[in-house]
């Protein structure tokens, strides 16, 4: 900036002196004006020309330059604004240019890593996927079956339980493409939400038709807290209300509810707070019902991967060294929890399916789901504990080069 405004008044300078303009002689007199400290009391300024030049500076001038100054100083916002468009629009068009041969180049390495983490984890992955194809069976069976009962005693229990255990199914097929492709803490944080449908099946399974109509009935209480967020945001965000129709049905269906289901069906889990004796359950609470309450530190390890805590970015599964590790991508270990947590919990509500009534061939099934559940975390750890012991050997084998280098220098 005082750069500019000192060009600008020699310039201005030379012009009323008489001389022509030459940028070599203006940029001449600009360094030497610059090089001047405040502390320099001579007014002579010396440089190379073979012209006589006389500047004279004024207190105009001076006033002149505060005046420069400050409209440069209310213009530079705009001029940054415009220079930073500038840069953005080039630095994206280098993007666009390079973008085909980086993203061929990104494919081919991923490929390669997938094609790696294959060769280490296949056993326990192919395992895990033959437990999700079994679960998905049985859970075609049990749909199939359901649909042709004609007898209304299960129908809310059976269509909770279907429900709930294709969303499992879809969660653990999630899982599986987040661990195939290294992304073992995504896949922990995924399994948090399977953990939480297998703990509300099983309580469901255990609570009967009941509890199973109340779940379903339950949707009104989200719908009504749901309406009434989006009624206090949608202005700020521009978009248009909930029609009155619409306000007014989920309005009249939640007074409905309560009504036949008491004040504390209210609640975030009011579906299980009269089965459970509890006006106002959590999801613990719900843990305890489900007999599940051991994984709740599992769960809770789960959850630092699904919020912002600071144990979240200090503890990282998809590194050997778990804490305090720095992974922007794919890595090829922590699938230890994520996998056999998945099996365990698809295991239970799997399960669930098979109780209405045994046959020969639900009791083969279990025996395979079982079989096949013995296999993961065995298969799992055996993989985690071969890449360990190859780490190690290539440390020592680098800290060894390392040494040998340093006495060689020596």
């Amino acid at each position: 900036m005082p750069r500019v405004i000192a060009t600008e008044l020699v310039r201005d300078k030379l012009k009323a002196a008489g001389h022509a303009e030459d940028e070599k002689l203006i940029d001449s007199i600009v360094d030497q004006l610059l090089r001047v400290g405040s502390a320099d009391d001579d007014d002579v300024i010396e440089f190379e020309s073979d012209k006589e030049v006389v500047l004279e500076f004024t207190d105009a001038d001076s006033a002149r330059l505060q005046d420069f100054a400050d409209k440069f100083s209310e213009s530079l916002p705009d001029l940054i604004h415009t220079l930073a468009d500038a840069a953005a629009g080039k630095m994206l068009r280098r993007y666009k240019r390079d973008w085909a041969v980086w993203r061929d180049a990104a494919d081919v390495q991923m490929d390669q890593f997938r094609f790696n983490l294959q060769a280490r984890w296949g056993k326990g992955f192919d395992a895990l996927r033959m437990l999700i194809e079994l679960s998905r069976d049985i859970g075609t069976d049990f749909h199939r079956r359901a649909g042709r009962l004609r007898s209304r005693r299960r129908a809310h229990l059976n269509k909770a339980l279907s429900h709930l255990h294709v969303r499992a199914i879809q969660i653990s097929s999630e899982i599986m493409v987040l661990m195939e492709n290294g992304y073992a803490d995504g896949a922990m944080a995924r399994w948090r939400t399977l953990h939480e449908v297998a703990c509300v099946a099983m309580v469901l399974g255990d609570g009967g038709e009941a509890l199973a109509e109340r779940y379903l009935a339950h949707e009104i209480v989200e719908a009504k807290k749901g309406l009434g967020q989006y009624q206090q945001c949608h202005p700020k965000l521009g978009y248009a209300p909930f029609s009155k129709r619409t306000a007014a049905r989920i309005e009249r269906d939640y007074a409905d509810a309560i009504s036949r289901y008491g004040k504390d069906f209210s609640g975030d889990y009011g579906w299980v707070a009269a089965h459970l004796g509890n006006p106002k359950p959590n999801f613990s609470n719900i843990e305890d019902a489900a007999g599940r309450a051991m994984m709740r530190s599992h769960y809770k390890m789960a959850s630092h991967n699904v919020h912002a805590s600071a144990k979240g970015i200090a503890y990282r599964l998809g590194s050997l060294e778990r804490r305090h590790a720095v992974i922007a991508g794919a890595s090829n270990v922590g699938f230890v929890e994520p996998g056999q947590n998945l099996a365990l919990s698809l295991m239970h509500i799997t399960m669930l399916l098979l109780t209405t009534s045994w046959t020969l061939d639900k009791i083969a099934q279990l025996m395979a789901l079982n079989k096949l559940y013995d296999r993961i975390p065995r298969a799992l750890g055996q993989s985690e504990r071969a890449i360990a012991r190859d780490e190690k050997k290539i440390r020592a084998a680098t800290a060894a080069r390392r040494a040998k280098r340093l006495r060689a220098q020596a």
